[in-house]
């Protein structure tokens, strides 16, 4: 019975992993974002805004407060889910068609690891520069851990930036 209920879980956590189509997303990102996404703000709150349109199975999705970028993060229980799920995300990603005519510009950052005290944060980033599209997509993972309770985390996060200043 043990069993069954674990592998019930992992089931529906490789469900949560799952994007709907990231391609059709980011479309629709990119034509919102014409807009500075007013169709899709929310009350404000501190820097940002809220978003009434959510990636699929993230936990959380906002608006720049100058409204020129969209974001969203994932949490994820192990470091493992966390790495298979930003690997899956990039992945997926360089297989869309680009957002205008020219496909993107990819810059890969070196994982960094930083530690100080009992703490520790691993970062990896990879962005898809969409230059005639004037934006920027940026995917990271990062894995937080320390000595404390409850301070240990693993978060994806989906960005979103669009610049009118280009040409």
């Amino acid at each position: 019975m043990k069993n069954i209920i674990v592998s019930l879980a992992a089931g529906l956590l490789s469900i949560n992993l799952a994007h709907a189509d990231i391609c059709a997303d980011m479309r629709a990102i990119n034509t919102q974002a014409q807009t500075h996404f007013d169709g899709w703000k929310k009350d404000r709150n501190d820097k940002v805004y809220g978003s009434n349109f959510m990636l699929d199975g993230a936990e959380s999705c906002t608006i720049s407060g100058n409204s020129d970028g969209y974001a969203c993060v994932w949490k994820f229980a192990t470091p493992a889910d966390l790495g298979r799920a930003y690997q899956k995300m990039v992945g997926e990603i360089k297989a869309c068609a680009p957002l205008e005519k020219e496909a993107p510009g990819i810059v890969n950052d070196k994982p960094e690891d930083k530690s100080q005290g009992n703490l520790r944060r691993e970062l990896e980033v990879t962005g898809f520069d969409y230059a005639d599209a004037q934006a920027l997509v940026m995917i990271g993972s990062m894995q937080l851990t320390g000595a404390k309770a409850g301070l240990s985390r693993n978060e994806l996060k989906f960005s979103f930036i669009k610049s009118f200043g280009r040409n």
